[in-house]
């Protein structure tokens, strides 16, 4: 069997040089024999009669796992969905519990929301183990949120640091000028 190659030269593939090459004397057509008993029995085996009965086989099998992976893809995405609801009911019973805490320490309604916001920066920092005690604190800090502050006549807060017996004095506006003279230098 002669062919011509692209370069123009005799290609020659004789049964000798299948010899040489496997150092058989077997020709190629008991080769192609060969492979087809092979293919067959592998086909029996599997329990397909036919190669386009295997491609078949194949062809569902990838169709199935295809389909599989869109139904695990979407229910991944489910998940994903769920979880991000969670978390964001979450948030809002957290909100809820420190609104509450707010609300049962007697927080007037105008300072809710910074009552709650502030006790929550506390217990996310880690500086409150809770909201009761975030709470305690922030109001300590902050007595105008529950409307018991009382104010001088001046506006001022009146608190316990600045009622305890302390005689305040009252400074005239020289005596404020007085004071800041005195550490300036006059050429």
């Amino acid at each position: 069997m002669s062919e011509t190659t692209d370069t123009g030269t005799e290609d020659t593939n004789t049964e000798s040089d299948t010899q040489v090459e496997t150092g058989t004397n077997v020709s190629t057509e008991d080769i192609e024999s060969a492979k087809q008993s092979a293919i067959t029995d592998l086909l029996k085996d599997a329990g397909l009669d036919s190669v386009d009965e295997l491609k078949n086989v194949v062809k569902a099998q990838n169709d199935a796992t295809k389909a599989n992976q869109t139904d695990l893809e979407n229910s991944q995405s489910d998940l994903k969905k769920s979880n991000e609801e969670k978390e964001t009911l979450a948030a809002k019973v957290t909100s809820l519990e420190a609104t509450n805490a707010v609300l049962k320490a007697g927080v007037v309604s105008d300072h809710v929301e910074d009552a709650t916001i502030l006790a929550q920066a506390k217990v996310a920092n880690g500086t409150a183990k809770d909201f009761g005690k975030a709470i305690k604190d922030v109001l300590k800090s902050n007595p105008q949120f529950t409307g018991d502050v009382k104010t001088g006549p001046d506006g001022t807060a009146i608190t316990k640091e600045n009622i305890q017996g302390k005689k305040q004095t009252k400074t005239t506006i020289q005596d404020q000028i007085d004071k800041l003279n005195q550490f300036r230098i006059i050429k």
